[in-house]
């Protein structure tokens, strides 16, 4: 069983070139290099902000040298997060991290020149999986999105990784990445649309639906799919039977509160950078954690409540609050106890929110932390 694991670079405050650079070699080489000593191999989860992809894209020098130096540090490219278009360590983010949403042009160019960078750095026959929001957001009174435009663009986008792959032999794909709260939630959600508004329907004339499913699919977030309850499992089986590519998952859990006694241990993570969608088993919903301080009454009574925020991988606790690592635990040893000749999905660690994680390994490097969650998830997947 071939396995690709990593985690996503997203994690690195590195808005330019030379911060870019300068994390990989602080956390993401060490990390390789302690991965490859594992036994494992080892790739380069990639996010680069707008600014950077342009540069990167339409200046061949620093192309080049960048090429050099993930040679160097034995980081070969094997992914790119294309979710979070710029300033995703801003000290607010929020809703702000699904602009611009697909309706725009500057959403399809930003896509465009990461993969154009990405089939430049991976070698011919190589596929790159390239994740990205899933349509956009859109909150109360906002108006109506327009998935028709929505789909065209995603069409185009289809279209240009298909003439990047003609001339390349890199097989860009662009897979959607369901989020609650957003246009696309769910998994089965993700699939329904690209049937309806492209693999059946054809949002464009020029690109025929053998095009359109080799170049777009979906990104299964296991965090992301715990808040809504849907079962990763099920909704994998489910992709496969409807013939949608499934060319990374992002492996995250979320946090889980159990009773209400600790409700005020889940409140205590409410912070000011990202957005933390939150969902009780009786349908109650917040769109973050501020939403649930208010209507903390009415949350106490819901039962179980999940909170997209992704925790370390490894962490736990018994009792009335936690995690879902069980269920991290439970998809990655269905994974790994599979057939032993396929390849599985790329597996992505997305453990983002190492910045306003308060009593988490403080003061220790977070290569060592990223090393942490790579070991705990390699053991999950041999049945450790």
């Amino acid at each position: 069983m071939a396995v690709r694991l990593t985690y996503c670079s997203n994690v690195h405050p590195a808005p330019d070139y030379d911060s870019h650079v300068a994390a990989l070699h602080e956390h993401a080489a060490p990390v390789a290099s302690r991965a490859r000593a594992a036994g494992r191999d080892f790739g380069l989860g990639a996010w680069w902000p707008v600014d950077l992809a342009r540069t990167l894209a339409h200046d061949a020098t620093l192309r080049a040298d960048y090429a050099a130096t993930l040679g160097e540090l034995g980081l070969p490219l094997w992914t790119v997060n294309v979710f979070p278009f710029d300033g995703f360590h801003d000290e607010v983010v929020k809703t702000g991290v699904y602009s611009p949403d697909w309706g725009h042009e500057d959403r399809l160019q930003y896509t465009r020149d990461c993969a154009a960078v990405a089939a430049a750095l991976a070698p011919r026959g190589a596929t790159v999986a390239l994740s990205s929001l899933p349509l956009g957001y859109r909150g109360p009174g906002d108006p109506e999105p327009d998935r028709r435009l929505m789909a065209r663009n995603l069409a185009r986008c289809a279209s240009a990784f298909a003439a990047l792959e003609d001339e390349t032999g890199v097989r860009c794909v662009l897979a959607l990445e369901p989020e609650p709260d957003c246009l696309l939630e769910t998994a089965a959600g993700t699939a329904a649309f690209l049937e309806d508004w492209l693999f059946d329907e054809g949002a464009w004339s020029t690109i025929d639906e053998a095009a359109l499913r080799r170049h777009l699919g979906v990104c299964v977030d296991l965090c992301h799919l715990a808040v809504v309850g849907e079962d990763p499992v099920a909704a994998l089986e489910d992709l496969r039977a409807r013939r949608i590519a499934v060319p990374k998952i992002q492996v995250s859990s979320c946090l889980e509160l159990r009773d209400p006694s600790g409700l005020d241990r889940l409140l205590a993570f409410d912070e000011a950078r990202y957005l933390h969608q939150t969902a009780s088993a009786s349908g109650l919903r917040a769109l973050d954690l501020g939403d649930v301080r208010a209507r903390r009454e009415e949350f106490a009574t819901g039962g179980r409540i999940r909170t997209h925020y992704h925790v370390p991988l490894y962490w736990d606790e018994d009792g009335a609050f936690g995690s879902t690592r069980a269920e991290v635990e439970r998809v990655l040893r269905w994974l790994g106890g599979g057939d032993r000749d396929r390849q599985l999905p790329l597996l992505e660690v997305e453990t983002y929110t190492w910045s306003v994680l308060d009593g988490f390994d403080e003061g220790e490097p977070l290569a060592n932390r990223l090393e942490r969650e790579l070991t705990f998830a390699a053991g999950c997947l041999a049945g450790g």
